[in-house]
């Protein structure tokens, strides 16, 4: 798997999300730290559901505790949020962004008020779950196992849990609840797909956005892709995120030898 595929799609801009989400969050976190508090504002905690309290049950993810937090949340969800807005356009993504953090949102608060309900939770960790979830239902029908070792694989469709018990493991400060919650909406909006874009806004109210924002867009700078609605297709089938011969798995032995197969033009999820 080439992981600079991940990054930055060959011979295409970064996407406008993920690198203004990138900058907005280290923003944030400097300002907490050397302005003023502002998590106090933004920390999810498990009343905010019941005092309704909007800023706290949308916001929580753009908080982060320590420069490590930050730092890991960042790189983990910055080539989610890229392959994700390639192909469903940047408006639309965001939308979603405000969707998970919503809907992890309130099932944590109602487990939280019985069972943690002084903990309070902050960061993006819980979109870069969504975001695998999603893209293991999609890369399972692909291929059905990742190889871990030359004589090791495992279920396409598992790995992120084994990777969410493993992050629990490894930062038992870390909110695996939220991140579990996260991980079920994932796989929900990946076999799900058509029932959230139900609960979206039409694609031509997103243009129409989009038109009255056009000066602003026009802004971004050179390099960097806004992905307008009108760019994207969002019924195009999914392309796996792995390269070359490697971008399919047999579902089965065989014993006679494949016989070479075309090698036509691949491209990146979302092309």
């Amino acid at each position: 798997m080439n992981i600079k595929q991940f990054f930055v799609p060959a011979g295409k801009p970064l996407s406008g999300l993920a690198v203004g989400l990138s900058i907005f969050l280290t923003a944030l976190f400097l300002v907490n730290n050397l302005v003023y508090p502002i998590n106090e504002h933004l920390l999810l905690k498990p009343d905010s559901l019941f005092k309704f309290d909007l800023n706290r049950i949308s916001l929580y993810p753009l908080a982060h505790l320590s420069f490590f937090h930050l730092f890991f949340n960042v790189i983990s969800t910055f080539s989610m949020i890229v392959m994700f807005e390639e192909s469903h356009g940047t408006l639309y993504t965001g939308v979603i962004l405000n969707l998970l953090a919503v809907f992890t949102a309130i099932p944590y608060c109602l487990i939280g008020s019985l069972l943690f309900p002084n903990v309070e939770i902050g960061g993006a960790s819980g979109w870069f779950f969504s975001f695998l979830g999603y893209f293991a239902v999609k890369e399972s029908r692909v291929r059905n196992s990742v190889m871990i070792t030359s004589t090791f694989s495992f279920p396409t469709l598992y790995f992120p849990v084994a990777l969410l018990f493993v992050t629990a493991l490894l930062a038992p400060g870390s909110s695996l609840p939220g991140h579990a919650i996260g991980l079920l909406l994932g796989y929900f909006m990946g076999l799900k797909e058509n029932w959230v874009a139900k609960i979206t806004p039409p694609s031509f109210v997103l243009k129409k956005i989009e038109t009255w924002v056009d000066p602003l867009i026009n802004l971004i700078p050179f390099g960097i892709k806004y992905y307008r609605e009108v760019e994207v297709d969002r019924s195009l089938e999914y392309t796996s995120v792995y390269l070359g011969s490697e971008s399919r798995l047999p579902l089965h032995n065989t014993d006679t030898p494949a016989e070479p197969t075309f090698q036509g033009n691949g491209r990146v999820l979302g092309n």
